[in-house]
């Protein structure tokens, strides 16, 4: 045995550690030994403590070298899952050498061999492996079938669209989750109305995974959502409206328009936030009147909705929000004027740090300091860095360092001393932010 293969055998011992850390820096070391460490590491795919083979099988990985290849594959059979799934991600490392081992995995009598077989198929990215994906479609064990569902999806394969959609339809929750998330990385045309039906999913993690893979489609599902957000039920409405801010097209501002007047509140809220996301300032005045609405949610939403415009002539409306009797809609007013960034906002901002509710003076510290005016801004901070709640005077130190005056220096060391480790925290960075030097 060479004096590397037995530093390699020497290393592997030590790979019992419970350290995460202390194993990656054994592999690191194997892995400068070269391919003299390759035989000891498959020699120890078969050591007692998973542990050993699990950061085996992530070192073979990385070399990368064939040999390893069959060994890998009677690993995909471990009795520690964590090991089975090393070894999947070791193969699809090694890439396409492994791919006729992968397929004959694929198609064996070991369930959890074809599972990670799947998922490293679809990892190595070889899309000629499609057709024989497709056929675990239909395999006994559920686990395989979500795992070649993924696969295909990451091998982007057009050819799967059509068995994609009818796992769509599954009574199971998690293969119709996986078949609308392999639908949307395929972002295919074809997939569009199947995906909007799956909005009325019983489950919301389908729904959620449809409404994922609808924005990734993008602009081509606008008009089909459209339709759907018109003629559709209240579930199809709160959902295709926000996949139609999600995707931002101006198309869609007639239908966000009318929804704000859906019977469904749930529907209004969510269609405010939408038209806000399309950026356009002929937006506010649809918006405005809802900062009356008896329901402080779908005002929320409204100030929300009218900070996702980005204009200035938005921020009179915002202002006043930051006298609602709800602190949710005065928080997210003083965030939107942070977002909206104008000199107006300043004004409006200052009073907001006098608010009785201290997470609405936190945000209007953070939002003077991203508005950058130091006029006025400056001093109102400096007080703030009294205020008697520490994620308040956090904000502020915070404020100072980014609107970088140097007259905050002598606050901020003061903070240094500050009773909450988060407030001292902030001062540093702030004062580091200002050039300060520390001893």
């Amino acid at each position: 045995m060479s004096s590397a293969s037995k530093k390699a055998t020497n290393l592997i011992t030590k790979l019992r550690s419970k350290s995460s850390a202390s194993r990656e820096a054994v592999i690191a070391e194997l892995v400068e030994l070269g391919p003299a460490a390759v035989t000891p590491l498959i020699n120890a795919l078969t050591h007692k403590d998973y542990k050993v083979r699990m950061a085996v099988a992530e070192a073979l990985g990385l070399f990368r070298d064939e040999r390893a290849i069959p060994p890998l594959i009677e690993a995909l059979s471990d009795s520690s899952k964590n090991t089975q799934e090393a070894a999947a991600g070791a193969l699809a490392e090694i890439g396409d050498a492994a791919v006729p081992a992968l397929l004959d995995a694929l198609i064996g009598s070991d369930q959890a061999a074809r599972k990670w077989a799947a998922e490293a198929l679809g990892n190595i990215g070889d899309s000629s492996v499609a057709q024989e994906l497709m056929k675990r479609l239909n395999d006994p064990n559920v686990e395989v079938q979500r795992a070649a569902v993924t696969a295909l999806g990451d091998l982007k394969s057009k050819r799967a669209i059509d068995p994609l959609i009818d796992v769509l339809q599954d009574d199971n929750v998690e293969l119709a989750k996986a078949a609308a998330e392999a639908l949307g990385k395929i972002r295919s045309e074809v997939a569009i109305h199947p995906l909007i039906g799956a909005l009325r999913s019983p489950s919301i993690d389908v729904r959620k995974a449809a409404a994922e893979s609808l924005r990734q489609v993008g602009r081509a599902a606008v008009p089909a959502l459209v339709d759907a957000v018109r003629d559709g039920d209240a579930l199809m409405r709160r959902w295709g409206v926000e996949v139609l801010g999600e995707i931002a097209d101006e198309r869609a501002l007639d239908v966000l328009v009318d929804s704000l007047n859906d019977e469904d509140e749930r529907v209004v809220r969510y269609a405010a936030v939408a038209l806000g996301r399309l950026g356009k300032e002929s937006s506010i005045k649809y918006l405005a009147p809802l900062l009356k609405h008896e329901n402080k949610d779908i005002r929320y939403a409204a100030v929300e909705g009218l900070s996702g415009t980005c204009s200035y002539r938005a921020v009179e409306h915002i202002a006043a929000c930051l006298s609602d009797e709800d602190w949710v809609v005065r928080m997210t007013a003083a965030c939107g004027l942070g977002e909206i960034g104008s000199r107006t906002c300043v004004e409006p901002l200052l009073e907001a740090l006098r608010d009785r509710e201290w997470s609405v003076r936190r945000h209007a510290a953070i939002s003077l300091g991203r508005v950058g005016v130091k006029k006025r801004a400056i001093d109102a901070l400096l007080e703030m860095l009294h205020d008697p709640k520490e994620l308040v005077r956090s904000a502020a130190a915070e404020a100072l360092g980014e609107l970088g005056d140097e007259s905050a220096i002598e606050p901020l060391e003061a903070l240094l001393s500050d009773d909450d480790p988060k407030v001292q925290a902030a001062a540093e960075e702030a004062l580091m932010e200002l050039g300060y030097e520390f001893e």
